[in-house]
């Protein structure tokens, strides 16, 4: 099971917190959660992977897809907090250097300071 919640914050940044196991049932949820967020134009959406516990090839592909609609809109795309597992398949996948990615601490310490 997936559970996604959001939290905006007053310097242009929107958290999506992404919880259990990203897979390709649960894809809708996330994509409307995140057209939804999109929409208001922010400056940086950012998805909490803290306790994400695996994401499938499916997901990732979406992922892409955010990827991509954010940046032609000019919107930062950050993943933070990805466990080792789910670093694992990224790094296998090669897609380190595609997605905007950084630790729970690193992203505090560039977005979250004047929160």
């Amino acid at each position: 099971m997936l559970h996604c919640t959001v939290d905006e914050l007053n310097n242009n940044v929107i958290i999506i917190h992404i919880s259990g196991e990203f897979r390709i049932e649960m894809i809708g949820k996330v994509e409307e959660v995140w057209n939804r967020e999109l929409a208001k134009k922010p400056g940086v959406i950012a998805f909490d992977c803290r306790e994400m516990e695996y994401i499938d090839s499916s997901s990732i592909g979406t992922l892409v897809k955010f990827v991509n609609a954010a940046t032609n809109r000019k919107v930062e795309f950050v993943l933070y907090g990805l466990n080792r597992e789910v670093t694992k398949i990224f790094e296998t996948a090669r897609l380190t250097r595609f997605f905007g990615i950084m630790s729970a601490q690193e992203f505090k310490g560039k977005y979250l300071k004047d929160s």
